[in-house]
């Protein structure tokens, strides 16, 4: 079975292709293992992604959303030149040559709503 429900708040938002994005904060259960502070204590943080939702929905951060969803898993490659620009970091000369492969596995939301409203 893959089947994922959670709550969280809106922390971030963006599109890519298509496609809309949210990075979710989701507080822990009690009786969860625990995690330093600096690991983000009792929080964690998911990417959901919402198939063709880029002109269709519109969310704001701080917003408290219920999802519902299953989970996938991509694989693809990145240049370091590529990550360093997406991490506002420069390096002279990047090599585009060198190239990580990474994993991501993102939420794909099917049905949501919206729990509370962002604080203004």
């Amino acid at each position: 079975m893959n089947e994922v429900h959670l709550s969280g708040q809106i922390k971030r938002i963006w599109t890519y292709s298509d496609n809309l994005y949210l990075r979710l904060s989701v507080r822990r259960d009690p009786g969860r293992p625990k995690r330093s502070p600096r690991e983000g204590g009792a929080y964690d943080y998911v990417t959901v992604v919402f198939p063709d939702g880029k002109d269709q929905l519109h969310f704001t951060s701080g917003q408290q959303l219920t999802i519902h969803g299953w989970l996938q898993s991509r694989d693809f490659d990145e240049s370091l030149a590529d990550f360093l620009k997406r991490a506002g970091a420069s390096l002279p000369d990047a090599p585009d040559g060198l190239i990580v492969h990474r994993t991501v596995t993102e939420i794909v939301a099917e049905r949501w709503r919206v729990l509370k409203e962002a604080r203004r």
